[in-house]
């Protein structure tokens, strides 16, 4: 056979040429040598056949290639229970640190991604048959969205857990996801599953169309899918709610699911106290419940600010933990020979989404800019003196909950056509995809209204008149509502081609070669109202205008050499030319050895780079709110409290033991244009081992180094900082990092800090893989098991000290967020129609301090699945069959909810009919 078949048989499997060699590993030479039915005289020639079977033992390590891969099938997928691609990923061992999956108040409320060995999401590469999956601006441009995957289509999901710049550029820096879709179907597939948590909230249902026609000259498969999901509120779990955590909730750090933006004054022209607007409250904040309503609690007192008194507002009462999501996508793969030497490849897919975020109401402070008396209400309330300067911070329920509607859009379409002569074989493309993200918001409050909002006494009359926000029983103004708009996009659109051949023989056969180029145009957009752009709006959840365009141009290379029969190099490098900051070259280098037909020993080294996003570059200044220690005010207290104390032991005292945690306080950040791309190096040595024709373990060590990340500085790095330069004893902050600083009021309380994206630091990451995969048939029945181990040994990163400088962190691994293991296993037992699965998800304790120790967490879901007579197959699962609950950090007492599912026992029921 000549090579051209082999190369159409990867581009079917949806791996390109280029990559076919880095994936699968193997050369043709070494394919016939390791297939049982391979005709001696052909080693120098590739097989269809030899390809695509991987059943027996030799073929299977034939598979097995210089770089890892872990293959997902339809059927695994199936096993583990889940609905959804984004659940199968994030609960696998490979998404090490978790991921995000969602959540409310929140700009990605709409958004689903996978981070490999513990990186940035945007570290990970998520292709769909082979070329990139469009990036969601919601992201930055700078990841994929899992959620926008049609489940029904999935013919498999290929992990490559490597590098991989020096084959498709940037962002393959952690490793690759390639998306197979099915593209060989006959006839009609139908299914329907609906899944109902134990626990209120969480319910989900899934409705799928999958259709095929096959002919001689070609075959076409057409997919529909749908899904909708309720989220859970955070009333209905008991971690979520508001609650005592420790104290007798006399205080507001004894609580968590409390706002502090309730109804406390804050009288910042004199005392610098935080009252209760009503003087003869007695002690309590009842009177701003509505009917029945427990929304208010108080008054409450505050360990660092003794004198404090607090009317503090339960958000849990109104807020979701995740949004409410409408999801359909269609899929189109049609591919037809249009001779014996050519086929043309089209893909179309779309896929729309509707998450609808629910948070509880606006919070926001009233800054008063006139002084107010005070006096009695109707209802026999005396309202406490407001002096010009003095804010209110105020929680707007009666306005009703903050709804944001996100409205994300993905249409992606490629042509292709590959070929081959007696000589080369071919292939060229072109690829376009198009993200544009919507959101609509509304009870949201316009900030340069509030204080002309207020009302005054009248000087004829000694009445007030007007909205006074002292009074429980005051109607707020409808002048103060506005709406939060956004709108985004990310165009993406590529030609590229090349052309595989052999070069000449070495002792273990033919060197093949690829060459290919391609020509990229990326584009980015995003918008939000004017009021939104000017900063005017309150209660949003982020994000910034801006937009920027770039070309990309690249050359790449692939070459495989058999040194000899058991001896594989493949070699391979990659140049990329960017319009915007110039250009870089990325090569790869693996070594395949196989000592005996059952042995494989494997390493690589490869060095990788992210460009920085367009919204890196260009985006415009959004402001968020956060919350900090205040080491101003710590020296402050140290220093009364020892007035004997020099400075230098003040500082080493403030700097730690600092306890006294800052008001909240207006966060700007954006984008910075001169931002260079962050580079890698990778290295892997690994093993496969086929113990017989029925079980495999695997073993890869593997590290990777990151240089230059883009980033932001840490936000207490920046406090520390300006700390230490008001002592003196350092240069401004702004001089030691242009762009970043932050601002403090005569009391010593926070106003705002200002950040800016750059190259800031290095890490460091290092771990071991191991797979084991088996079976046993005997006369009861098939027994298998896939297991998947993902081991760390250590996670470092520069930071920026006290000083300035940058430093390098203690070995991450162990502490809170960074588990030393997880673990990921199936175990099946098929008995003629019917098939057990136990899919269980291990995560180790964390936090080698002692002083907040999370257990192991170990889940399972068990799926029974019949195969019925009629050609229907029909499953019930119960994921986490035991109802484990997540562990809670003691920081938050609320359950990191990128590594533990927080959904509680689920029964989910599933019907599939094929006709």
């Amino acid at each position: 056979m000549s090579v051209h078949l082999s190369h159409r048989r990867f581009r079917r499997a949806g791996l390109s040429c280029a990559v076919a060699g880095a994936m699968l590993g193997t050369t043709t030479a070494a394919l016939a040598q390791t297939t049982d039915t391979a005709d001696t005289t052909e080693q120098a020639a590739p097989s269809v056949e030899r390809i695509a079977v991987t059943g027996s033992r030799l073929k299977r390590i034939a598979v097995e290639g210089a770089s890892p891969i872990i293959t997902i099938s339809a059927a695994d997928i199936a096993a583990t229970g889940y609905t959804t691609v984004s659940d199968v990923l994030r609960n696998s061992n490979l998404n090490s640190f978790g991921s995000w999956g969602g959540g409310a108040n929140n700009s990605w409320g709409s958004q689903s991604t996978v981070a490999l060995k513990g990186s940035s999401v945007n570290h990970t590469l998520t292709l769909l048959n082979g070329r990139r999956m469009a990036k969601s601006p919601v992201l930055d441009g700078g990841a994929s969205n899992l959620n926008t995957i049609p489940a029904a289509a999935i013919e498999r999901i290929e992990i490559l857990s490597d590098g991989a710049s020096a084959i498709y550029g940037t962002d393959a820096i952690a490793g690759v996801i390639n998306i197979i879709l099915r593209d060989d179907f006959q006839g009609v597939e139908v299914q329907v599953k609906g899944e109902r948590p134990e626990a209120e909230g969480g319910d989900s249902e899934f409705y799928s169309f999958t259709g095929g026609l096959s002919g001689e000259m070609g075959n076409m498969v057409f997919s529909w899918e749908h899904y909708e999901y309720d989220p859970i509120m955070q009333k209905d779990r008991d971690f979520l709610k508001a609650h005592v955590v420790e104290g007798d909730g006399t205080h507001i750090q004894d609580w968590v699911g409390l706002s502090t933006s309730g109804r406390t004054l804050m009288k910042n022209a004199s005392t610098w106290d935080w009252l209760n607007p009503i003087v003869n409250a007695n002690g309590s904040c009842d009177m701003y419940n509505l009917g029945n309503s427990t929304e208010f609690y108080g008054e409450l007192q505050d360990y660092d600010y003794p004198s404090d008194r607090l009317c503090a507002y339960d958000y849990t009462l109104e807020a979701a933990w995740g949004s409410k999501i409408r999801r359909d996508s269609m899929l189109m793969n049609y591919t037809y020979d249009i001779n014996s030497d050519v086929t043309l490849t089209a893909r179309g897919y779309w896929s729309n989404q509707e998450a609808l975020d629910v948070s509880a109401p606006t919070p926001a402070t009233i800054w008063f800019d006139k002084d107010l008396p005070s006096y009695e209400t109707a209802e026999g309330w005396i309202l406490r003196e407001v002096e010009a300067g003095d804010g209110l911070r105020y929680r707007f329920n009666t306005l009703g909950n903050r709804i944001a509607e996100h409205n994300d859009n993905n249409l992606d379409l490629l042509i292709a056509l590959e070929g081959s002569t007696d000589r080369f074989s071919w292939d060229v493309s072109a690829n376009y995809n198009r993200y544009n993200y919507f959101v609509w918001g509304r009870n949201y409050l316009l900030s340069s209204a509030l204080t002309d909002a207020v009302g005054d006494v009248n000087a004829d009359t000694g009445q007030f008149e007007g909205w006074d926000p002292r009074d429980p029983h005051a109607v707020v103004p409808d002048a103060i509502v506005t709406n939060a708009d956004k709108r985004a996009e990310a165009v993406y659109a590529e030609l590229s081609g090349g052309v595989q051949f052999d070069l000449f023989e070495l002792p273990g056969g033919a060197v093949s070669a690829y060459v290919g180029a391609s020509l990229r145009n990326e584009q980015y957009r995003s918008s939000i109202d004017s009021q939104s752009e000017a900063g005017n709006v309150i209660g949003g959840n982020g994000g910034s205008g801006g937009a920027g365009e770039r070309d990309v141009s690249a050359v790449y290379f692939e070459s495989v050499l058999p040194l000899f029969d058991s001896v594989e190099l493949n070699i391979a490098g990659r140049y990329d030319d960017y319009s915007d900051f110039g250009g870089t070259f990325n090569p790869q280098v693996s070594l395949r050895y196989k000592p005996m037909e059952s042995l494989l020993l494997r390493a690589s080294y490869g060095t990788g780079f992210r460009a920085p996003t367009l919204s890196d570059l260009y985006q415009s200044r959004v402001e968020g709110f956060e919350r900090e220690v205040n080491y101003r005010l710590c020296h402050q207290d140290n220093a009364a409290q020892n007035p004997g104390l020099g400075v230098p032991e003040l500082v080493e005292m403030t700097l730690s033991n600092c306890q006294v945690s800052g008001s909240e306080f207006s966060h700007i950040s954006g984008g910075n244009p001169d931002i260079q791309p962050e580079e890698s190096t990778t290295y892997n040595v690994g093993a496969v081992y086929q113990i017989n024709d029925d079980w495999s373990v695997s073993l890869d060590a593997w590290q990777l180094e990151l240089d230059d990340e883009i980033d932001e500085l840490g936000d207490d790095a920046i406090i520390r900082m300006d700390y230490l330069n008001s002592l003196g004893l350092i240069e401004p902050v702004s001089s030691l990092f242009p762009g970043v600083g932050v601002s403090f009021n005569d009391g010593n309380r926070f106003v705002q800090l200002v950040n800016v994206t750059g190259n800031f630091g290095s890490s460091e990451r290092s771990g071991v893989e191991f797979s084991l995969n088996g079976r046993m048939q005997t006369e009861w029945g098939d027994f298998s098991i896939k297991l998947n181990w993902s081991h760390f040994n250590k996670y470092t990163y520069t930071f920026v000290n006290s000083q300035g400088e940058f430093e390098v962190a203690q070995d991450q691994i162990g502490y809170i967020g960074y588990p030393e293991d997880r673990i990921s296993s199936t175990l099946d037992y098929t008995l003629g129609d019917h098939r057990i699965s136990l899919y269980s998800n291990y995560t180790s304790s964390q936090d080698r301090s002692g002083n907040n120790v999370l257990d192991d967490y170990i889940s399972h879901n068990l799926t029974y699945r019949y195969a019925a007579s009629w050609d229907a197959d029909i499953a019930l699962s119960v994921l986490n069959l035991t109802d484990k609950q997540p562990p809670l950090e003691s920081n938050t007492n609320a359950p990191n909810t990128q590594l533990y599912n927080y959904t509680g026992r689920n029964l989910v029921l599933s019907y599939k009919q094929r006709f």
